[in-house]
Formats: C-alpha cells, sequence, structure tokens
C-alpha cells in the first residue's frame, strides 16, 4: 500500500509539474505575440520627416494612415526644394528625389516644361543653378483630401551674379499612398497645378540686388578709366 500511494504522489506531482510547464509555455507564446504586435505598431507609426537643413528625424503618427500637418508641410518643402532647386550636377539626383512625390500626371508636367526650356543643357552651358526659398505652405486639414498651396521663389544664378526671383504659387492636394525608401512620407501631392502670385521682393533680395547693382556700376566706370588711360596721345601738328 505505501508503494502504491508513493506511486500515485509521484504521478501527481509529475503532473502538475507538466501543467506547470505548459502553461509558462503559453504565457511566453502570447508574451511574444503581444511584443511582436507592439513592435510592428511602433514601426508603423514611425515616420520620417525633413527640415530645412535636409536632415531627417523620427516622430509618432497614430497610425501608418494618418499624418501630422508638420509631416505634411516636410513633404512639400522637400519636394519644392528639390524639383526647383539644382545646377548641372544635381539635376538629375534632385528630380529622382522629388518625383516619387508627385502623381504622374503632375510629375510629367514639370518635367516637361524643363526639357523644352533645356533646363540642363542651359545649366552645362552657362555654370548657371537655381535655389529656392519657400515663403509658405498653407494646408486645409479639415476635409479629404487635404488641400493647399505653396508660395515659393525661385531665383537664377550665373557665376556671382544673381537674378531677380520668380515668384512661384502652387495649388494641390495630398493623397495617401504606400511608404517607401523613395517616398517614406506615406502622401503624394496631386491635382498640381500653378496660380499667379506677385510679391514684392524682400528685404534681403533687395539688398542683393542693389549691392550687385553698385558693383556693376563700379566696375564699369573703372574698366571705362582704364580704357581712356590706354588711349594714345594725340599728337600735335
Amino acid at each position: 500500500m505505501d508503494k502504491l500511494k508513493d506511486l500515485t504522489q509521484t504521478y501527481s506531482t509529475m503532473r502538475l509539474i507538466t501543467l506547470g510547464s505548459l502553461l509558462v509555455a503559453a504565457l511566453s507564446v502570447l508574451a511574444a505575440v503581444a511584443m511582436g504586435v507592439h513592435a510592428y505598431g511602433s514601426v508603423g507609426k514611425r515616420v520620417y520627416v525633413v527640415g530645412q537643413s535636409g536632415t531627417s528625424q523620427m516622430a509618432m503618427s497614430d497610425s501608418p494612415e494618418n499624418h501630422t500637418a508638420y509631416e505634411m508641410r516636410n513633404l512639400v518643402r522637400y519636394f519644392a526644394l528639390n524639383m526647383y532647386g539644382h545646377d548641372q550636377y544635381t539635376y538629375k539626383n534632385n528630380l529622382n528625389a522629388a518625383l516619387p512625390l508627385i502623381d504622374d500626371v503632375g510629375g510629367r508636367r514639370i518635367y516637361t516644361d524643363f526639357k523644352r526650356q533645356d533646363v540642363l543643357g542651359t545649366y552645362t552651358k552657362f555654370g548657371a543653378r537655381t535655389t529656392v526659398a519657400v515663403d509658405s505652405i498653407v494646408l486645409n486639414t479639415q476635409e479629404l483630401p487635404v488641400r493647399g498651396r505653396l508660395y515659393m521663389r525661385q531665383t537664377g544664378f550665373l557665376g556671382d551674379r544673381q537674378s531677380k526671383s520668380q515668384p512661384m504659387g502652387v495649388a494641390f492636394e495630398l493623397t495617401n499612398t504606400y511608404r517607401s525608401e523613395r517616398n517614406p512620407f506615406g502622401m503624394q501631392l496631386t491635382r498640381f497645378d500653378y496660380f499667379s502670385y506677385q510679391p514684392g521682393a524682400n528685404a534681403a533680395e533687395k539688398r542683393a540686388l542693389e549691392r550687385q547693382a553698385e558693383r556693376d556700376a563700379a566696375e564699369l566706370a573703372a574698366a571705362a578709366e582704364a580704357a581712356a588711360a590706354a588711349k594714345p596721345p594725340k599728337v600735335e601738328e
């Protein structure tokens, strides 16, 4: 009888140990699943934003489909600086960075204009370049799709000389798309169109153009003096 009792007790103990092991294993699996879901959700919420310095920072969104106004403005700014600012060396890379941020219709329209104006040929022939300054970005996030307006100025440079800036107004809508390496924002500009934007020159541009005009006048005067000094003296008869 004692041996039978010992056997029964041993069986009960092993059974408890087995059940306990199964319970621990089940809890471990549940914990791993929960951690995986949390990690996946965190990665899905992680988005890239781009500042004026061009560096990428990390931000959190409620879901991969939701975007903050800050992220939207960074997309538009990044698009404008790359699409309209370049030289012969950065032209192709900048366009490759900007084109994934706009739909095919809008991107083809801009690229066709650049080809017609032979922008790359002008850069290469004259060593010219263009820069872009964004004045403001206005968004209406109260309705879907999000609508916005971009106000910017494009300035051309030839050597150390700059042209008067060309104001540009752009209307657009923002629609969701897949996040990717080429488009980490997960949004795309659509219904792209220009509108008239005619602001006056800002103070910095006025000073630059005034200094350029003064320098041109001084160089012209110096050239005139040098030409006069180089003339041979008149011989009296």
